[in-house]
């Protein structure tokens, strides 16, 4: 027990050095592109010494290291400072901590499906044979298309289903269509799962993973020795393929969570994915910052807590030093 909370400790201290160094690149990048939340809301013309006072009221007119430091001491205490563009004096966590839960919500259940679809896919495909050739082929076609591309073409796909089948026998129109369109309805953000799921060859680079692990695992001796036993392999299968399946899930993560923010964007879908793209325009560095910090944080905490269940599951990672 001792041993699991010291590797749990040093694992959590790493995360948070990596979190510190990861906001601070953030913040140099950032503040060092070109244009600011000055150019953003002042017109052509606007008078130098006006310019610098806004800057000074920013807190723009020092060196990106100096400001990171005084950012840095703020966020500790939950404090990422105010909107200067997109909604001016508005806390920065106010109005982003709910726009990116709801995109963590979005990739995190996409990628929960993406893993539990290749799962079952993976189980019934059993052993290799020269059928699965044809089908794998087929996923290899449908799932190649970046995020982006696949949210276009499924939009597209969608409407003129909707355009030439339901309108054309006279049905009701749903309240989502056509999308993109502002509404409450989740149909929104079920279809933007979809094309999580099957945009930047995310499906297919899952299945593969998962299917090899699954077919390591029925293979291996210690399943043979249980197999010959008479006994029931599955509660041995299962519990070896925790690791594998924590693993392949956070270690995608990053991909999926990038692909919420473009297609949120597509989808016009009221996320942190949308909500950074729009202050990125606007060079609102203060939500940019933070949503990025959120975004990144959210994948260092996810893989602290893999780290954890795969210590508890497979006891070897403590032998192992964590």
């Amino acid at each position: 027990m001792l041993a699991l909370l010291a590797v749990t400790a040093r694992r959590l201290g790493a995360a948070l050095v990596l979190l510190i160094g990861a906001s601070f690149l953030i913040y140099i990048t950032i503040r060092s592109a070109p244009g600011d939340a000055v150019d953003a809301i002042t017109p052509m013309g606007t008078p130098p010494e006006i310019k610098a006072q806004l800057a000074a009221e920013f807190g723009l007119d020092v060196d990106p290291v100096t400001g990171y430091g005084a950012w840095l001491k703020h966020s500790i205490v939950g404090d990422f400072g105010e909107s200067l563009v997109i909604r001016p004096g508005e806390e920065v966590m106010a109005m982003a901590a709910p726009r990116f839960a709801k995109s963590l919500l979005l990739g995190g259940s996409a990628l929960f499906l993406c893993l539990a679809l290749t799962m079952l896919l993976s189980i019934l495909m059993g052993e290799p044979t020269v059928r699965h050739q044809g089908l794998t082929g087929f996923l290899y076609f449908v799932t190649a298309a970046p995020s982006f591309v696949a949210a276009v073409f499924f939009t597209q796909g969608v409407n003129e289903f909707v355009r030439g089948v339901v309108e054309g026998s006279g049905y009701e129109t749903p309240p989502w269509y056509p999308i993109p369109i502002s509404t409450e309805s989740v149909m929104p953000y079920f279809f933007a799962g979809i094309v999580l799921v099957i945009g930047d060859g995310l499906f297919m680079d899952m299945l593969n993973g998962i299917r090899a692990e699954i077919l390591a695992v029925r293979n291996s001796q210690f399943i043979a020795a249980i197999r010959a036993k008479g006994a029931s392999t599955l509660p041995h299968i299962a519990k070896n393929l925790i690791v594998p399946a924590v693993s392949a899930y956070v270690s995608r993560l990053p991909l999926v969570l990038g692909g919420v923010v473009i297609v949120e964007y597509v989808f016009t879908l009221d996320g942190g994915g949308y909500m950074l793209l729009e202050a990125s325009k606007q060079r609102d560095f203060p939500v940019v910052v933070g949503l990025s910090v959120l975004f990144t944080a959210s994948i260092i905490v996810l893989n602290l807590v893999a780290d954890v269940i795969r210590t508890v599951v497979d006891p070897r990672e403590v032998a192992r030093g964590g």
